[in-house]
């Protein structure tokens, strides 16, 4: 009976020398002690090797394996008359084993299957569109916080005076302001009346949002050397290209 283990390291070695092998358009048979085959092979009853590495066809095992058996996009047929004792690996194949064969328990099979196929097929198109929304969020972040500078222009001294004196007040107001704004948009959206409310609510959020954003933008600016001279835009580009790397690179995001 086959018994699925977790990959351990000799699984990962295995795999690392099969992908590398991959590359290569050569057939190696080495003293009865590596096989790498890029077809179909079979070993022989009464013959011993170390590995066979299998890529883009089937193995079939009558004799002996010492080390490691891995197959790439194959199937793996282990006769009774074989003595498997080292590890299995099955990519993109299944494993048949005949009642008599001596396999060890580290066995492990990846079968792609229709199923598997449009999981991962889900999952990188999920992977890939949460990407792009951060890409596009981020632009428009960018983007947003100079403007904001260049259209309201002396208008946004206010908010960036408060960012210096209290910051962490500032924070704790916009956390507490947020929870509330969420809670009183549930009980308005509940209503049709109230929606239209709600839809104003958060634009009015997203304005200050906006604004507290190019504040903060144009403060962390000038805290790189020399910006005290740099127009108010510069600072507000400069500071949100800071925020963004801090919200998508993971050692500060």
């Amino acid at each position: 009976m086959i018994v699925l283990l977790k990959i351990n390291q000799r699984f990962l070695l295995c795999f690392i020398v099969s992908f590398l092998f991959s590359f290569s358009s050569t057939t190696v048979f080495a003293a009865n002690e590596d096989v790498f085959m890029h077809q179909s092979t079979v070993i022989p009853d009464k013959q011993s090797v170390e590995n066979v590495i299998v890529i883009g066809g089937d193995a079939t095992i009558y004799g002996t394996v010492r080390e490691a058996i891995v197959i790439f996009n194959g199937d793996l047929t282990v006769k009774k008359s074989a003595k498997i004792e080292g590890i299995i690996l099955v990519i993109g194949g299944s494993i048949h084993q005949e009642p008599g064969a001596h396999v060890t328990d580290n066995v492990l099979s990846l079968a792609f299957d229709n199923a598997t196929k449009n999981s991962l097929f889900i999952a990188s198109i999920t992977l890939l569109s949460i990407w792009l929304v951060r890409i596009a969020c981020s632009l428009l972040l960018f983007i947003l916080s100079p403007l904001t500078v260049y259209l309201l222009k002396h208008r946004i001294d206010p908010f960036v005076a408060y960012v210096y004196r209290s910051p962490i007040q500032l924070l704790t107001i916009g956390f507490i302001g947020s929870l509330l704004v969420i809670a009183l948009s549930i009980l308005l959206s509940i209503t049709m009346i109230g929606i239209p409310f709600v839809i104003f609510l958060l634009l009015l959020v997203l304005l200050f949002f906006i604004v507290g954003l190019a504040a903060v933008s144009i403060r962390m600016g000038e805290w790189l050397p020399k910006s005290t001279e740099r127009p108010a835009t510069i600072k507000a580009a400069t500071g949100a290209g800071l925020v963004i790397a801090g919200i998508n690179l993971p050692l500060f995001g």
